[in-house]
Formats: structure tokens, sequence, C-alpha cells
């Protein structure tokens, strides 16, 4: 009985597949990109991956291939259709360090979290969030303004005897806030050389 013989893999040709390799890079087509970013948005259809995921790992890998030197238009042309054409410029600073914090949640260890390898929270409990201390900052900013607003607002009525204090001011915010005056005062205090320059910057308040 005469055995068949099995089909062999035809022979790979390395210096063709090099040559082509090089054509790629050259003319900016990323082969291997549009492939990841389908498997990416199948995998986002069956519910393996979400929109935040993969929006992260596809903005990681288009840093990735714009710093590697490939032309917008090309490493665009990779997107899927489903994501759009608009685009906006951002700064490229912002990019790598969003980059570089999503690689390093990628390659954690089993047990690290998004916040921590972004180093926007401390591991373990009573740790401080960064979240909390902007929210802070951002509610310190809003009572100094309101004092700030209703301090330079009364000095600008026509008649001088309508203007108030800054006391006055402080005590009607903290009413307002239901916070003491101490508290309402220790912002103003803490945060008003800063508003004090932005308003003289900006030509909004001589002297």
């Amino acid at each position: 009985m005469k055995l068949s013989r099995k089909k062999r893999t035809p022979p790979l040709d390395l210096g063709k597949l090099k040559e082509v390799g090089s054509e790629n890079r050259s003319s900016g087509k990323l082969t291997a990109l549009a492939p990841y970013f389908l498997l990416l948005e199948e995998m986002k259809d069956k519910r393996s991956l979400n929109t935040p995921f993969v929006s992260l790992e596809a903005l990681a890998r288009i840093t990735t291939a714009r710093i590697k030197g490939y032309e917008e238009d090309d490493v665009l042309g990779s997107c899927p259709d489903t994501w759009g054409r608009e685009t906006i410029r951002v700064p490229l600073p912002l990019l790598i360090a969003l980059t570089d914090a999503w690689n390093s949640y990628r390659s954690a260890d089993v047990g690290i979290s998004l916040g921590e390898s972004f180093g926007v929270e401390g591991k373990g409990q009573g740790k401080s969030k960064m979240k909390g201390s902007l929210e802070q900052r951002l509610k310190e900013h809003r009572i100094m303004n309101a004092v700030e607003l209703a301090y330079l607002a009364s000095g600008n009525t026509a008649e001088e005897v309508d203007a108030i204090s800054l006391e006055v001011a402080i005590e009607q915010v903290a009413e307002v806030e239901e916070l003491s005056s101490d508290t309402v005062r220790k912002y103003y205090k803490k945060h008003s050389k800063y508003l004090r320059g932005e308003l003289k910057s900006r030509g909004l308040l001589k002297g």
C-alpha cells in the first residue's frame, strides 16, 4: 500500500519577510495595529472588555506608535470605523504620562489596582487619595472666591458707604456655606494671595 506524504508548510523566506517589514516601516503602514484594535473591539462586543479599558489600551498603543515615528494619519487609519474620525489635539507629555501609567498597570502583579498603578491612590486602608485632595482644594477655592467676590463687589458700588469689610464678607459666606467663620477665614488666607495675583495678571485688579 502506498502511503500518502503529508504536505509540508512552504518554507518561510526570512529575507523577504524582513524586506516586507522594512517596507511597512518606511511607508508608515501599521500592519499589526489595525488587527489588534479590531480584536479589542471584538472583546468589547463580547463583554470581555469594557469601553474604558479598550480606550486606555488603544490610547497607549496610539501614543507609542506616534513616539516611534509613525505618521498621525497612518496611526489613525488603523483605528476601526466604529471609533469615528473626529480627533482633538492633546499635549504629548500628558499622553505619555497616561501611557506609562497604563503600561505599569498592565504589567503589574495581581492585586495592584488601577489607582495604585497610576499613582493616584495609596495601597491599603487609610491611604489618602488624590481625588479627595483635589475636591478639598476646589472647595477651598470656591469659598475663597465667594469671599473675594462679596468683598470686592461691595466696594464697586456708587456709594462707598455700601462697601463691606473683609470680615463681614467672611461672615456672610460662612453663613451661606454653613461653616464657621474661622474655617472660611483660614481658606481665604491660604489662597487669597494666589487669587489676587491672578486678578492682577488679567488686569481685573489694580494696585
